[in-house]
């Protein structure tokens, strides 16, 4: 049942409440796979923005989660590091599936303004990268970021279905 009662915005977000946990669950498992060695990400990961976006509004929240996978999506349209079978199936289901539906969600909310802060972290990501020519250790480090990304958007999605059922 929706909170507020617009059917628009129940429609909406079905589809996180229902299938964004095994689509989410498939591209973790994905770069779970493609997980080389154990390296650091201190101080790569935004841990404030996240707990700032928590707190918001749903529709933030929501288009939150379309952002950072529109930018995961866009991160990894550089990546070579890893058997391109793999990548090509983790970039299809990022895109088409889980990009595709978090779309759709967030149209049913008001416009809210994108993040600046979530744009200048993947903008660090990626120079970080290119600094290091694209090597196989700055995409371990990228890979284990986006994993993080993955699992705290999963935290996300869950607060959220229980805000859609409730």
């Amino acid at each position: 049942m929706c909170r507020k009662g617009v059917q628009t915005q129940c429609y909406g977000c079905k589809w996180i409440t229902s299938h964004y946990r095994i689509i989410s669950g498939e591209t973790l498992t994905m770069l779970r796979k493609m997980e080389g060695q154990t390296v650091s990400i201190t101080g790569l990961f935004p841990h404030r923005l996240y707990t700032r976006i928590e707190k918001s509004t749903v529709a933030d929240q929501v288009r939150f989660l379309a952002e950072v996978t529109e930018q995961i999506v866009k991160l990894f349209s550089h990546a070579e590091k890893w058997d391109t079978r793999e990548l090509d199936h983790l970039q299809n289901i990022l895109e088409s599936r889980q990009l595709a539906e978090l779309k759709h969600c967030a149209e049913a909310y008001p416009a809210t303004r994108r993040s600046s802060k979530l744009r200048k972290h993947f903008m660090e990501l990626r120079k970080i990268l290119k600094n290091a020519n694209y090597s196989h250790n700055s995409w371990e480090r990228i890979r284990a970021v986006v994993k993080t990304h993955l699992e705290r958007m999963d935290l996300m999605a869950d607060h959220l279905r229980r805000n859609f059922r409730g």
